[in-house]
């Protein structure tokens, strides 16, 4: 969906809280120079606080208003260390972790449009409650944090511990691109150094970012807006890969299987069709990767895998080492 005028300059005033050039802004909102010029002249006639200034040879603009205003920054530091003394996994305590957010927020803005609400609250009568074996943790101050940057079109620096890898803990500077919940799992959609080279977004759980700092760098341009169907194509449940996909047909036994395929969403779309005996055969364009084959096992007594042969070979081998397992 293309921009409008009015989302072009708000996208400008978010980006000038820092000191701009016309080229920097350009490369930043992807156009021509003369663009920039007609929203900065825009923008001298909404009053909003826009100042210009030379430095080393170059024109530089930035939005702020007249009137600071004068925070406390001892008093900033106290609230953060209190934050770090509460438990994200306690009501409470997030209640309370979000109101000191909205408390320094507020402390530290100097445009009237900051004091806006809360895209996510922690409303008592909204219960999130995803069952048994669900990874996913409210992280309320997180969420917040994270929608901003990407409102605002900054990157941020994370800290991040990987699940993959032991609990190693590392610092990284990405492009926050989309938040998406995927199978009850909060995921951040984030372009890290290696996009130009490799186009490939990247994942990283939520619930795994210990700290977030936002930058004064402007986002990585990405070569296509993010499309969530195509970022999970080929993809079943949380997993995203790179391999090459494999074509999946198979019988399908039951209704209450048969009622899922109808309902669910894949990417590209499953094909449902019936054979010559009435049976539903169920074709997918799939990676076959270990959430899928993980699956699959736990439905056997409800499917015929009749493609490819070599998914039917491995599935096979795993019922024979179960049963031998239970029997020993």
């Amino acid at each position: 969906m293309m921009a409008t005028g009015y989302e072009k300059i708000n996208n400008i005033k978010c980006k000038l809280r820092v000191p701009m050039t016309v080229s920097m802004l350009a490369d930043a909102m992807g156009c021509g120079p003369r663009t920039i010029f007609r929203h900065l002249n825009a923008l001298e006639q909404e009053n909003c606080g826009l100042h210009k200034f030379k430095k080393e040879g170059e024109t530089f603009y930035v939005i702020q208003t007249e009137q600071k205003v004068d925070f406390n920054q001892k008093i900033v530091k106290q609230l953060e260390k209190l934050k770090k003394t509460m438990n994200d996994t306690t009501p409470l305590d997030l209640k309370n972790r979000k109101l000191i957010d909205s408390v320094i927020s507020s402390m530290q803005t100097t445009d009237p449009d900051g004091f806006k609400a809360e895209a996510i609250t922690l409303d008592p009568n909204y219960i999130m409650d995803y069952g048994p074996f669900c990874d996913h943790k409210a992280q309320d101050s997180t969420v917040s944090r994270l929608l901003s940057a990407i409102r605002e079109g900054f990157k941020i620096r994370i800290t991040y511990k990987s699940t993959n890898e032991d609990g190693e803990k590392k610092t990284i500077e990405v492009s926050p691109v989309k938040l998406v919940m995927r199978i009850d799992t909060l995921y951040l959609i984030a372009a890290d150094d290696d996009y130009p080279e490799t186009h490939i977004l990247k994942n990283y759980l939520v619930e795994n970012i210990l700290n977030i700092a936002q930058t004064n760098k402007c986002v990585a341009r990405l070569d296509e807006s993010f499309c969530v169907e195509e970022h999970y194509k080929y993809a079943f449940g949380k997993y995203v890969s790179t391999e090459d996909p494999q074509t999946i047909t198979l019988l399908v036994k039951s209704g209450w299987l048969k009622t899922q395929f109808n309902k669910s969403r894949f990417s590209p779309v499953a094909e449902i069709n019936e054979d010559k005996d009435g049976n539903t055969i169920v074709t997918l364009k799939l990676r076959v990767t270990p959430d899928f084959k993980t699956w699959l096992f736990g439905v056997l007594p409800d499917v015929k895998i009749l493609k490819p042969e070599s998914l039917k070979t491995e599935m096979l081998e795993r019922l024979k080492s179960t049963l031998k397992e239970m029997k020993a």
